[in-house]
C-alpha cells in the first residue's frame, strides 16, 4: 500500500526533515520521495518543471501525465510532488480513526500526497493519483481516510484523481510541444525570431495551406534550417499566441488545427 522506501528508521526520517524534505517552494522544494527511493512497479520519471525550475519526480505514468497538465496550467504558481504529511499529525489521526498507520518494519511509514498545488490566487489543492482498480483495496482506503482528515484540518481541498480524470491526449501534446530545442537556440536574434513568428501566424490565419506546407514556406522564405519553423510553432502554442485544441490528437493534415 502506498509508496515505500527500501528502509525506514527514525534516524533517516529526522535526517530527511533536517535536510529540508517536503519543505521549501519553487526550485528549492525537495520531494519526500524520489524515483531512487524505492523499487518502482510502474514507470517513474524525472521531468524538468516549467512552473518551477527544478526536476520533478513522478512515480507512475498517470502521475507524469497529471503533472505535465498542471505544470502547463497558467493558473498554477507552484507544484510540490511527493509531499510528506508529518508523522506528528498523521499518527494521532490514525489513532483517532482507529486505523493502523502505514509502517515499514518497526518505524511508521510517512504518508505522502502525490501533488500539492499552489494556484496564483493563493489557493492550495492536494491531489492523490490512483488507478481505479486500486480503490477497492481496504488498506488504501484507510490510508486515504488519514490523508483526507489531515487536509480537512487545514481547510485544503483534497481529491483522488484516477486515470479517467486525466486527459492523455492533452498530456502527450504538451510532452511533444516541450520536446526539442528552445526558440532562442535556433534563432538567437529576438527581432528576427519575432519576424518568423509573425509570418508563421499570418500563414496559419489565412487557412490556405496544409501545416507541412506552411513550415516549408516559412523556412524557405526566411532561409531557415529544417525544423526551425516547427520549434517556433511549438513556442507559439505553449505561450498562448496560437490557440489549438490540445485535448485531442493534433491532426497536421488539417489546414488549421485551431481550438474549437
Amino acid at each position: 500500500m502506498g509508496k515505500r522506501r527500501k528502509c525506514w528508521s527514525e534516524e533517516r526520517y529526522i535526517h530527511d526533515l533536517n535536510n529540508g524534505v517536503s519543505q521549501g517552494t519553487g526550485e528549492n522544494y525537495i520531494p519526500g520521495i524520489t524515483i531512487h527511493d524505492f523499487p518502482s512497479k510502474g514507470i517513474s520519471s524525472r521531468i524538468p518543471g516549467r512552473t518551477a525550475a527544478r526536476v520533478h519526480h513522478c512515480l507512475s505514468r498517470n502521475e507524469e501525465y497529471y503533472f505535465i497538465i498542471r505544470d502547463n496550467d497558467p493558473n498554477v504558481a507552484d507544484i510540490w510532488e511527493q509531499f510528506w504529511l508529518p508523522l506528528s499529525e498523521t499518527l494521532p489521526i490514525s489513532s483517532d480513526l482507529n486505523i493502523r498507520h502505514p509502517r515499514h518494519g518497526s518505524f511508521p511509514n510517512p504518508i505522502s500526497t502525490d501533488f500539492v498545488i499552489q494556484l496564483r490566487d493563493g489557493t492550495i489543492q492536494a491531489r492523490t493519483i490512483k488507478e481505479t482498480k486500486e480503490l477497492s483495496d481496504p488498506r488504501i482506503l484507510e490510508k486515504f481516510a488519514i490523508e483526507y482528515a489531515y487536509w480537512k484540518k487545514y481547510g485544503i481541498d483534497w481529491k483522488i484523481v484516477t486515470e479517467h480524470e486525466i486527459n492523455r491526449h492533452l498530456a502527450r501534446n504538451y510532452q511533444w510541444l516541450r520536446a526539442g530545442p528552445k526558440p532562442e537556440e535556433v534563432i538567437p536574434d529576438p527581432i528576427f525570431r519575432q519576424e518568423v513568428s509573425n509570418l508563421l501566424l499570418q500563414l496559419i490565419s489565412e487557412n490556405k495551406f496544409l501545416f507541412s506546407a506552411i513550415l516549408e514556406i516559412v523556412e524557405e522564405a526566411m532561409e531557415l534550417q529544417p525544423g526551425t519553423a516547427m520549434t517556433i510553432f511549438k513556442h507559439l502554442v505553449l505561450t498562448g499566441q496560437l490557440a489549438l485544441n490540445l485535448e485531442k490528437p493534433i491532426n497536421f493534415m488539417d489546414p488549421l488545427a485551431k481550438e474549437d
